[in-house]
């Protein structure tokens, strides 16, 4: 670092007291504020959950009381989503609503007169003449009461097949599959006559047509079309699979069947005899779901309605109110088990009304998303925070790093003076001493004289040369340096300016090497300006030399620009202060230690003279193995 410990030690201080605490303290506050806002939204979500709760048990209240009317018989018809049947002692005598794929009973048909087919079943049992049967058959399919013509029917089709008129078989079954809920054999007309048709396109192996007559019978089955028992319904589900094989598409609805099995158990307690009040409601668990019965009994009649759960999910009160608020609804039954929804969640999103305050055969559940999203409020609050925690923390690294390098540049500062100081001394006290010998006539010959001269010549010319270069530097620095620049031979410029640096230097037992090269470009350039630059550079090769006595300098043409190198075999610079070095008054750690005298300036005054010249200059150096400065400038256009 460029500036001591302790300013280093106290501006880290000062950063975390004006900035890290006031973003702590402010981070601190939004997170209080923020937790205040989503207690805030938890409250009114509450709120809204308890608003939409009361409105969707008024619904559920609503839509019970229109079903109690309706199993009284007061009400204004039978939904068509829920099933209405109303039973007697001999079986079912009216069904309503939804229809069921089956059903606990069926009412029995009357039976038709047993003579009405002897002579045509004797011809076709006992005698084995079909075809003698199949006249007197047709005859009877042609009376007016349906009952007689769909059991002609069921006897004539199978006389053809019989007789090996498969074609006219298929149309008596087609017939009788006109005449719908009529009864034969107890069955209705249209089942049976699908049923024939496919045992006659099986057993004459028409595939295709099979596969068309099962996939029609089995859906017909999956849509509740007849009045069927579980033993008939399942029977003929069984048969349809086994001709359609793998193409079965169509499935039976599982709340229909769950339905046909609450239809089913309260039938048997019926039958059974098992007491119940007059107008009831309760809960039927059956496949994993809880179905809603309402029965009304009068007399020897019980009229009962099944409520699925999807009809209750489905209602258009609950629906509205699920788009509205945006909120999912459940109800459990008394012991606690799922009707529909999904209760399942944290307490904290539900609004409960259970069903002894709602007086409902449920449990209400209403329940909203979990939500810890910041709301516009919070979003808010918290964007300006974080601005103002940038703003904080953005000023003071930029107030930190103002105050730090003003710091720094005050130690250079105070480094530079004290150097230039150092530099003003020694040649001063030099010239005072010599001075005083000559002015007191201590000279012993005129030899000593002539040396004392020369000593104060020499003297002279070094601080002239300190003086004028720092005048140098604070026209630049200050923007008021002029440049005469006119076209130059490089190679004689550093030819003259190391010729006059060798006299310098060979005082002191340095060697200058030049490698000169041939042939080089003229240069725009200042004279003065680039040989103070070049004697700067041969100034600190040797200063910071201190083993070796030697420096080379070479020249070469590179492309449109002319190089110049001083290359020395000193101290060397470490690299974390290579970039540092031609800056303002700054010095390497190592001539400091090593008590080089230097002022600070000269490699920041070769850089902006480069630079005016649109030049580069850079350095490459190595701890213990000398330096290498580079001058690049451009050649004449």
């Amino acid at each position: 670092m460029l500036y001591g410990q302790p300013e280093s030690r106290r501006l880290l201080v000062l950063f975390a007291a004006t900035t890290l605490v006031p973003t702590i303290g402010l981070g601190v506050l939004g997170w209080r504020m923020m937790e205040q806002d989503l207690a805030l939204a938890s409250q009114r979500a509450a709120e809204r959950r308890d608003h939409a709760a009361d409105l969707a048990a008024a619904a559920l209240s609503r839509t019970l009381a229109d079903l109690e009317r309706e199993v009284r018989g007061t009400g204004s018809g039978v939904n068509k989503d829920v099933v209405r049947i109303v039973f007697e002692a001999q079986g079912i005598v009216e069904r309503g609503g939804a229809a069921l794929p089956y059903y606990p009973a069926t009412r029995p048909v009357p039976e038709l007169p047993p003579d009405l087919f002897s002579a045509a079943d004797n011809l076709e049992f006992r005698s084995g003449d079909s075809r003698a049967a199949i006249p007197i058959l047709e005859e009877l399919s042609k009376r007016k009461d349906p009952a007689i013509r769909a059991a002609a029917l069921v006897r004539l089709a199978r006389n053809y097949r019989k007789t090996g008129e498969w074609k006219k078989a298929v149309d008596a079954f087609h017939a009788l599959a006109r005449l719908e809920e009529i009864s034969v054999n107890g069955l209705p007309a249209g089942l049976v006559a699908r049923q024939g048709a496919g045992l006659l396109l099986e057993s004459t192996g028409r595939k295709e047509e099979l596969r068309r007559e099962a996939a029609a019978l089995y859906s017909e089955l999956c849509n509740s079309r007849w009045l069927l028992t579980r033993t008939s319904y399942e029977f003929a589900v069984e048969q349809a699979r086994r001709w359609l094989g793998e193409d079965s598409s169509n499935s039976e609805s599982p709340d229909r069947l769950a339905l046909a099995e609450a239809a089913e158990s309260i039938w048997k307690e019926w039958r059974q005899g098992v007491p119940s009040p007059h107008t009831a409601q309760r809960t039927v668990r059956v496949r994993q779901q809880s179905i809603l019965a309402l029965s009304h009994r009068a007399q020897e009649r019980m009229t009962v309605l099944l409520v699925s759960p999807q009809f209750l999910q489905s209602l258009k009160e609950l629906v509205a109110l699920r788009q509205a608020h945006g909120m999912d609804f459940a109800l459990t039954d008394a012991e606690g088990r799922v009707v529909f929804g999904n209760p399942q969640v944290p307490i904290a999103l539900q609004s409960v009304r259970t069903a002894s305050a709602t007086r409902l055969p449920w449990t209400l559940h209403v329940i909203s998303a979990a939500s810890t999203e910041p709301t516009v409020r919070s979003t808010m609050l918290l964007a300006g925070l974080a601005f103002m925690a940038v703003l904080i923390l953005g000023g003071g690294y930029f107030v930190h790093r103002a105050v730090s390098h003003e710091v720094a540049l005050a130690k250079l500062q105070t480094d530079f003076v004290a150097a230039v100081s150092h530099e003003f001394r020694t040649p001063l006290t030099t010239m005072r001493q010599l001075s005083e010998m000559l002015v007191h006539d201590r000279v012993s010959s005129d030899d000593r004289r002539r040396q004392f001269y020369e000593v104060l010549l020499r003297e002279s010319d070094r601080l002239h040369r300190f003086v004028d270069s720092l005048l140098n530097f604070g026209r630049m620095e200050a923007g008021r340096m002029s440049y005469r620049f006119e076209p130059l031979d490089p190679a004689a410029l550093v030819r003259d300016v190391v010729g006059e640096f060798r006299q310098e230097a060979s005082k002191n037992g340095y060697v200058v090497e030049l490698a000169e090269s041939s042939a080089l470009p003229t240069i725009p350039a200042d004279r003065e300006s680039l040989s103070r630059v070049l004697w700067n550079l041969l100034d600190n090769a040797v200063k910071y030399s201190p083993e070796c006595h030697t420096v080379w300098v070479e020249m070469e043409g590179a492309g449109k620009r002319v190089m110049v190198r001083v290359r020395d075999r000193g101290i060397g610079i470490p690299a974390s202060e290579q970039k540092q070095i031609f800056g303002k008054f700054v010095r390497g750690a190592a001539s400091k230690s090593a008590a080089i005298h230097g002022s600070g300036v000269g490699l920041a005054m070769a850089r902006q003279i480069v630079r005016a010249h649109k030049g580069e200059i850079a350095v490459e150096s190595k701890v213990g193995e000398g330096s290498v400065f580079t001058v690049l400038l451009p050649v004449a256009e």
